[in-house]
């Protein structure tokens, strides 16, 4: 086929005339040119995530140790406290009792798992207890604070007192009946319990007569329970 002059022209004309073509060719260059930038960008993105320093840990806070609480003093009997009593009247007698858990029985010193074994209502137990002479107060009912955690004067009739009692015996046989007068606590606190005794009665028992007088003293250190403050 042989092409003239006119048909180049007209070609010419035509291609200039279709802008499909053109729009491929440069949708084509813009597309090359995106990728080129996206490349360069992770690159550089890369390169600045490389030069990043670390992030530093954060320091570790060591716990607060809180200081343990000192041992408990281990206390020597004699170290315990003592109770010493004179009985006097229709028989005499002189006596001095040593300390110790026998001694005491009291709630204030006790922590919860310790109360259970324990009477139903806070109190107290004091024992000045030897071969010759028993005595004890002991709690009497009553009230359920009538033997505060503090300094009391019990007055006693024929034994019984508000919220205490006493019981004494002398000897196997013997008993001091009727006791009225005073057991007076002087000091109770953590530490320890304190008091003096005045009471007068009557010589009870088998052939026994006549009037007795018991007078005392006694100092009792906690012995080592968990509301003990040694």
């Amino acid at each position: 086929m042989i092409y003239t002059k006119r048909d180049s022209a007209t070609s010419k004309i035509a291609s200039r005339a279709n802008p499909a073509d053109t729009n491929q060719v440069y949708c084509r260059s813009m597309t090359k040119l995106a990728i080129v930038v996206l490349l360069l960008a992770a690159c550089k993105s890369e390169e600045d995530y490389k030069k990043q320093k670390p992030p530093e840990p954060e320091p570790v806070v060591a716990a607060e140790k809180k200081p343990m609480p000192p041992p408990r003093k281990e206390l020597k009997p004699e170290e315990m406290g003592q109770c010493t009593l004179k009985l006097s009247g229709a028989m005499t007698k002189e006596q001095t009792t040593m300390g110790g858990r026998a001694a005491t029985n009291v709630t204030y010193w006790y922590g919860e798992s310790e109360k259970n074994n324990m009477m139903a209502m806070d109190g107290f137990a004091v024992n000045c207890h030897g071969p010759d002479i028993k005595f004890s107060i002991v709690p009497g009912g009553g009230k359920p604070d009538g033997m505060p955690f503090a300094p009391k004067k019990y007055e006693f009739k024929k034994g019984a007192a508000d919220g205490a009692g006493v019981n004494i015996t002398l000897g196997p046989t013997l008993t001091f009946g009727d006791p009225s007068g005073t057991v007076n606590i002087t000091a109770f606190d953590k530490r320890h319990i304190a008091g003096t005794i005045d009471l007068s009665g009557k010589l009870m028992g088998k052939g026994a007569k006549g009037a007795v007088k018991l007078t005392g003293q006694f100092d009792f250190v906690c012995p080592g329970f968990s509301g003990c403050e040694i």
